[in-house]
């Protein structure tokens, strides 16, 4: 079996810096039961969502190895756990691949799903006790490997801290049902997960005229400090206008471009009367606003929904996503999702920390 190579650079662009920064919030250590944290543990990270579902991954700075290792656990007494096993690869793989320290490991193959679907071979389990025979030989060691590729590996320095991660934040310490720590604490012990919040998706029904847009973002522009904006900018990303409702509008104002992405200045501005736009305030996880500048921003009116997605380079095994559902009022936060190491198997794949309900 051989992994596909993948490419890797060395430099994020800044892009991905300066948007990365606007959500850091989300990263900080959580003080409340169902605040989300992102946490780095050596070659692991581990991101828990505001309700409590936690997901550890594992994988080799930069994406050289072509694999990543995951652990997914709702919150609660009975939450589900899932242990995923990615390789980009040109065959599928099976247990018998699996070594850790070139020592061949021996698991249950009846416990274990296997898939291989355009390029990614896949081995998953969701049954409790197969987790532990798993995770049990991999706690002291360096590397889970596949086959007989010396490159194809996911590396295990930090999958014990992480998975200790998730055992903390979801209150498993000490019990039946714990990763890591285990003890005699029952599963009814376990702390419940937290309830999400309902983010309603809005329909805009109102529209603006060409001439209406057009004005619209003449006035944005005026009162937009646009020193730090690229001049060139209009010519690859476009200026938009869109309703909100009858009383305000959304503007987005190019501004940076980079090599495979832009950001945007995003205003609300007022219909009528003469008020003057202002910067869009968009709550992020742990209080405060986002930057109002959002690369590749996108708006949806079908169901109110202003989203960004910033990749941290061009394969996208990095980056961030948040969106921002309009209420009549204000933008509500609905989803977001970060991943800040570079590397895994899918790009686009990245940790949740926050969610809603739409109902």
């Amino acid at each position: 079996m051989k992994t596909r190579a993948i490419a890797v650079g060395t430099a994020l662009v800044a892009l991905f810096a300066t948007a990365a920064t606007s959500l850091a919030a989300s990263a900080a250590p959580a003080r409340e039961p169902g605040a989300p944290s992102y946490d780095t543990y050596k070659s692991w990270l581990v991101a828990c969502d505001n309700g409590l579902t936690c997901e550890a991954k594992g994988l080799a700075n930069g994406g050289e190895t072509g694999a990543d290792l995951r652990f997914i656990r709702s919150a609660g007494p009975n939450g589900a756990l899932t242990v995923r096993l990615s390789v980009a690869t040109n065959t599928s793989i099976n247990l018998d691949d699996l070594r850790v320290d070139d020592a061949p490991l021996r698991l249950d193959d009846s416990a274990w799903s296997e898939k291989f679907d355009d390029g990614i071979a896949t081995l998953s389990t969701t049954r409790p006790a197969a987790v532990a025979a798993f995770v049990s030989p991999l706690r002291n060691g360096t590397k889970l490997q596949f086959g007989e590729d010396a490159d194809a590996y996911v590396p295990l320095d930090g999958m014990v801290a992480a998975l200790l991660r998730i055992d903390d934040r979801q209150g498993r310490i000490g019990g039946t049902t714990a990763l890591i720590r285990k003890g005699p604490a029952p599963a009814s012990q376990v702390t419940p997960a937290p309830s999400l919040p309902v983010v309603p998706k809005r329909k805009i029904t109102s529209q603006l005229s060409d001439q209406e847009e057009e004005h619209l973002i003449a006035r944005a522009k005026r009162i937009r400090d646009a020193s730090s904006c690229e001049e060139n900018a209009s010519r690859y990303l476009h200026e938009a206008a869109y309703a909100l409702d009858k009383h305000n509008a959304l503007v987005f104002l190019p501004c940076i471009m980079g090599a495979y992405q832009g950001s945007s200045d995003v205003f609300i501005a007022p219909r009528i009367g003469g008020g003057k736009p202002e910067p869009v305030k968009l709550p992020i996880p742990e209080g405060g606003f986002s930057d109002p500048s959002l690369v590749e921003p996108d708006f949806d009116p079908a169901t109110g929904t202003l989203s960004t997605f910033g990749k941290g380079r061009g394969l996208a095994d990095c980056g961030f996503q948040a969106s921002w559902i309009w209420d009549g009022h204000a933008f509500r936060m609905s989803t977001v999702s970060q991943q800040k190491t570079c590397g895994g198997v899918q790009g686009g794949d990245w940790p949740t920390l926050y969610r809603s309900r739409t109902k």
